[in-house]
């Protein structure tokens, strides 16, 4: 534990705002910085406790009784702190789940915080399912858990092959490598919970992450590799012969040779074709929807959703926002242009911004404190601006005002008492 006193030269304000006291229980810290403030500049630190406040013992101090030591020192501030773990370079950002502010920060319009993120919308190699949309919730959850659908693939994507006996003057065949198994892969921090957009708080916009919806049981992405049988006499799905003639489910003839396995039956390899285009289905894979089977290409254009900018099919990356799928490079800042992808956006009259536009164009500041008055922060407007309702004090006796009779002398807020004092 490093003790080391910090003097920063007045006038206010200091650039930093305190936390605890003795009347909560807790010793008295450093819980805000502004960045480029004379507090930063001295190399004060979010987390560091106030030991002393110019030269008087900091714990007997309430948190009031501290806000108005430091508002009596005028052109001088002399703190003694105490750091528990080096300075970082940095203060890092930390964001939390907005709460449902008191009253909207700007009355006019619908600012609603919005968390968005992107998905690949092209099929895996080996992934377990005909893609099938699903509502993604618990924007503020930490639960990760093993994708179903992952297992579902280790099971049914191991296709038993057959070998029939060659003759021993024919030439070895070519053995095909099976499929490789997937590794566990990790949702992101949401559980599936279709009711989320109605729990979610009714003045914030949700951004949800889904995948194709299909009416169908989700089938397995298969690789023609790993199912192209090497013998004229097995069956499908048995591994030994036991004297049954495998027979195309396509042109229903007796199948000599190599043939396919796949959904359960046997097919020449030239007749396993797309139900769309008629291309025969190599190493890539397939997809089956309603028993029909899809080339991956014709499956992302029959099935693909629309972009709700551009009205054009989404088959690469996809973005979900305000109810809607989008391209990336469609939904971007109305300010900047920049696509917005999985950083935090607000809404203003219909359109979005990125984080850092909104509060240049529109961020609300505390005319007490000049900190930004975020999201879910208790304020008032008064003297034609807004303040934290801490921040909203007598300029004498630091009193606090919120909800009492006031005066004002040079836009600066009084209490009843000195009322006719100079300020």
């Amino acid at each position: 534990m490093d003790s080391f006193k910090v003097v920063l030269e007045g006038p206010a304000p200091w650039g930093f705002r305190l936390q605890g006291g003795k009347d909560f229980n807790v010793p008295l810290s450093i819980s805000r910085l502004t960045p480029g403030g004379k507090a930063a500049q001295a190399g004060v630190a979010v987390g560091d406790w106030v030991l002393s406040i110019d030269g008087e013992n900091a714990g007997s101090l309430t948190h009031i009784e501290a806000q108005n030591k430091i508002r009596a020192c005028g052109e001088r501030l002399s703190l003694g702190l105490s750091r528990a773990q080096p300075v970082q370079s940095k203060p890092q950002k930390v964001q939390t789940p907005d709460k449902q502010p008191l009253r909207p920060l700007v009355p006019d319009a619908s600012k609603q915080r919005l968390m968005e993120n992107t998905e690949d919308w092209r099929p895996r190699p080996g992934t377990g399912q005909s893609r099938s949309f699903r509502i993604l919730a618990h924007l503020t959850g930490t639960e990760f858990m093993q994708d179903p659908d992952e297992e579902h693939l280790k099971k049914s994507s191991q296709v038993p092959r057959t070998e029939a006996p060659a003759p021993a003057s024919s030439t070895p065949q070519e053995t095909w490598p099976g499929p490789t198994a997937p590794s566990p892969t990790s949702r992101p921090p949401w559980a599936v919970d279709p009711a989320f957009a109605e729990r979610y708080a009714p003045d914030k916009t949700s951004t949800v992450l889904t995948r194709h919806s299909q009416p169908a049981t989700p089938t397995p992405l298969q690789s023609r590799t790993s199912i192209v049988q090497a013998a004229a006499g097995g069956v499908p799905g048995g591994g030994s012969n036991n004297g049954k003639t495998p027979v195309c489910h396509q042109c229903h003839k007796v199948i000599r040779g190599r043939y396919l396995v796949a959904l359960g039956h046997a097919y020449h390899p030239e007749e396993f074709v797309c139900s769309q285009c008629g291309k025969v289905l190599e190493e890539g894979g397939f997809f089956e929807e309603k028993g029909a089977i899809f080339c991956p290409p014709c499956y992302d254009v029959r099935y693909a959703p629309s972009c709700a900018k551009c009205k054009k099919k989404i088959t690469g990356e996809i973005m979900h926002a305000l109810k809607m799928t989008w391209h990336v490079h469609c939904f971007t800042c109305a300010a900047c242009k920049m696509p917005i992808r999985n950083r935090a956006f607000y809404m203003e009259e219909g359109v979005p911004y990125c984080e850092r536009d909104y509060e240049k164009m529109f961020g609300t500041k505390c005319h007490g404190c000049d900190f930004k008055i975020d999201a879910g922060d208790r304020f008032l407007e008064a003297l034609g601006f807004s303040w934290h309702d801490t921040c909203f004090v007598c300029a004498i006796c630091q009193i606090n005002l919120e909800g009492k009779t006031f005066y004002s002398k040079k836009d600066r807020p009084l209490c009843k008492s000195h009322a006719f004092s100079h300020v």
